[in-house]
């Protein structure tokens, strides 16, 4: 898809359709080019707005075909609510799906609010908007005819626009990854993944596998696995800037992998397991922050951590009642073997504290309880050290993610008492997501760290302006921005 910007008259614009946001606080017939094109139609588009009752409420829509009296050859009114700061992604990501449905080769998007930097957020809008995953569908299947996308008072440099698309090819192959059948994106398929993102963008790579595990001792991963006849690894990419040595800063990016998640033989009832599937989207998520990270290139060194399994029912799978010693030499004892994401978690997190990194960060889907307190479209963040927790919620901010800090509540982490080992790996039913992150906790020792639990917005139950049914890639934006961030505070 290619991205140009234009500023000049509208009347003359040769495109097969050109795209307004109209919002219901300001008298849209007078936005910007809006005017021109409808005094050239004689009042056309403002009767036919009229008629059909369009007051810029979120949602509706007018459609006019020009029929050759001006250059677009159609014009559409999206309708915006009231003004915004992402609305001109918004707008972008509603005119690209329109013409990947209508078979549309060229569209031009009109800047919303006339804001400066709205340029690259609409680039992300329109390859957003403009995602689809087909590739397993053998009838009705239209393939995109859309080849080019105008920028209608959106200045925008070709610097930050190929940066934008290298950002957006990894949410792209982050939704793909969340979106592929579990027989297709098994532990194995990440590890090749892994393999050649590293190919590509010249990482050093290591994968743990088996035997490598069974060697360093990681036998919560190990356990999680066990009732799969899947192996199991431990993926390990690195990022090095050039000219990077023991004293270049360095971070830890940690995403939980579990491929498929039965929930072991506490197993989950059949209405819960449908999409399980999703259960690695934050493994997901930190390779695509990794296939991405070309367009950052922070002077930090970046380790991407994903530990990654399935969670079946298997003859040798692990048993509530287990007690198990972790890589960190913490012993748990296994009172629900679906809290199987933190197990996993917690080898990588003490590994990740083994490379001697600054900061660590890591994010899953990692409990139900998270969205019981905010709902599918946030995600929840916690921390050991506010202002890391309160940086990473402003990396979100900035790349136009909704998340939300949370309480590390010190007074439930009793919940994980135990009789018998250093600590349980559940706790009650209320505080669930807090009692997670407590338990994570555990694993990080003295390291500044942030965990996310991405349970909501991992996965769009429905079409969504940005997302389509399935893996949104969430979290990948705000890791980059918080990479680019993080070079600045670190270095």
């Amino acid at each position: 898809m290619q991205f140009d910007c234009f500023e000049g008259d509208l009347l003359s614009l040769e495109t097969d359709l050109i795209a307004f946001g109209a919002y219901t606080d300001s008298a849209w017939v007078d936005g910007t080019g809006l005017n021109a094109l409808n005094t050239a139609l004689d009042g056309l588009l403002k009767t036919v707005a009229d008629e059909e009752g369009f007051e810029g409420k979120d949602g509706q829509k007018v459609t006019l075909h020009t029929h050759g009296r001006v250059g677009p050859k159609r014009i559409i009114l999206f309708g915006l609510g009231t003004s915004g700061d992402m609305d001109a992604r918004t707008l972008a990501a509603r005119t690209t799906r329109l013409a990947r449905s209508s078979g549309l080769t060229h569209v031009s998007v009109v800047n919303p609010n006339g804001a400066d930097d709205a340029g690259p957020f609409m680039v992300e809008g329109a390859l957003l908007g403009h995602y689809s995953f087909d590739r397993w569908k053998t009838e009705g299947v239209k393939e995109s005819k859309l080849t080019h996308v105008q920028l209608v008072n959106a200045a925008v440099s070709n610097a930050n626009i190929q940066s934008m698309v290298r950002r957006i090819d990894g949410v792209t192959l982050a939704r793909d990854l969340v979106n592929e059948p579990p027989v297709v994106a098994t532990p194995s398929y990440l590890a090749d993944q892994a393999r050649q993102i590293a190919k590509e963008n010249n990482l050093e790579c290591i994968i743990l596998g088996r035997k490598e595990l069974e060697e360093k001792k990681m036998k919560l991963l190990l356990a999680v696995s066990a009732g799969s006849c899947e192996e199991p690894f431990l993926i390990h990419l690195t990022y090095r800037p050039e000219g990077a040595d023991e004293n270049t800063p360095s971070v830890a990016v940690v995403g939980k992998g579990l491929t498929f998640d039965a929930g072991g033989l506490c197993l989950k009832p059949p209405g819960s397991m449908g999409d399980m599937k999703l259960d690695m989207a934050g493994g997901a998520a930190v390779l695509g922050m990794m296939k991405a990270i070309d367009a950052v290139k922070p002077n930090l060194v970046v380790h991407a951590l994903v530990p990654t399994s399935e969670n079946l029912l298997g003859e040798a799978a692990y048993k509530p009642g287990d007690v198990i010693t972790g890589y960190a030499g913490k012993t748990v004892e296994i009172v629900n073997t679906d809290a199987e994401g933190r197990l996993i978690l917690a080898d990588a997190l003490a590994y990740a504290v083994e490379q001697g990194v600054d900061e660590i960060i890591d994010l899953a889907t990692l409990t139900g309880a998270i969205c019981v307190a905010l709902g599918n479209e946030s995600a929840g963040v916690f921390g050991n050290n506010d202002e890391l927790r309160d940086e990473v919620v402003a990396s979100a901010k900035q790349a136009g993610e909704t998340v939300w800090a949370m309480p590390l509540d010190k007074r439930l982490k009793k919940q994980l008492k135990s009789n018998i080992a250093d600590m349980t790996n559940c706790g009650e039913r209320w505080g669930g997501a807090i009692t997670a992150a407590l338990f994570l906790s555990e694993f990080v020792g003295d390291v500044d760290w942030v965990h996310i639990d991405i349970a909501g917005p991992s996965f769009a139950a429905k079409d969504r302006d940005l997302t389509r049914k399935g893996g949104t890639g969430f979290a990948i934006t705000t890791l980059l921005s918080y990479l680019e961030r993080a070079d600045d505070r670190l270095n």
